[in-house]
């Protein structure tokens, strides 16, 4: 959580008794809880960016897959935000930002897995053994998300109403190709002959 005591571009610059009750909640001093709530409630901002957990794991995935590199690691975050944007049409739900957040997360996992199952299979050390065990956990998880946004999807989209049903083409019947006869099959279609 560096940078808590500095407001991100947009922001409106913090004061300095601001900084101060910032680092000072930041290194534990209890004192200072009830002020630090009160701005908190003035400053939405602060907690939304500082308390969303994903948003840490995200940069901690970025630290491991870029290292140093700024060129990877803005790569690799806009390949996430464009994920999360493909599959945020249309708009989604609470419950579907989630399950959205959860799936670019193992996305993100499962491809550092994948990469580390490969550099330990190709230097033959001992650990391939784990290296494959986690990325099947990993691949598990991911599989899961987007199993469950799927029918999250299903379940939150609307039934089709009088009008859409009147749509879709009905076949007509007389009522007797839908009886199954005294063996378990279909019924043959009435003929002039039985008629």
């Amino acid at each position: 959580m560096a940078g808590v005591t500095e407001p991100i571009p947009g922001e409106v610059p913090y004061s300095e008794a601001m900084r101060s009750l910032l680092e000072r909640g930041q290194r534990g001093d209890a004192s200072v809880l009830s002020p630090l709530r009160e701005l908190l409630d003035e400053r939405p901002e602060l907690w939304q960016r500082l308390g969303n957990l994903t948003g840490h794991v995200e940069e901690a995935l970025l630290d491991v897959a870029a290292g140093k590199s700024l060129l990877a690691r803005e790569s690799i975050r806009r390949r996430m935000e464009a994920l999360r944007a493909e599959l945020s049409v249309p708009p989604p739900t609470p419950v579907e930002k989630l399950l959205i957040d959860r799936i670019v997360v193992c996305w993100a996992q499962c491809n550092l897995a994948d990469l580390d199952d490969l550099q330990k299979t190709r230097s033959g050390t001992p650990q391939s053994f784990h290296a494959v065990r986690r990325l099947n956990g990993i691949q598990s998880r991911l599989l899961a998300a987007v199993k469950q946004l799927v029918v999250v999807r299903k379940l939150l989209k609307p039934p089709l109403t009088a009008l859409e049903l009147l749509q879709f083409p009905v076949e007509e019947t007389n009522g007797k190709n839908k009886e199954k006869d005294a063996r378990g099959g279909h019924s043959q279609p009435a003929t002039s002959a039985s008629r």
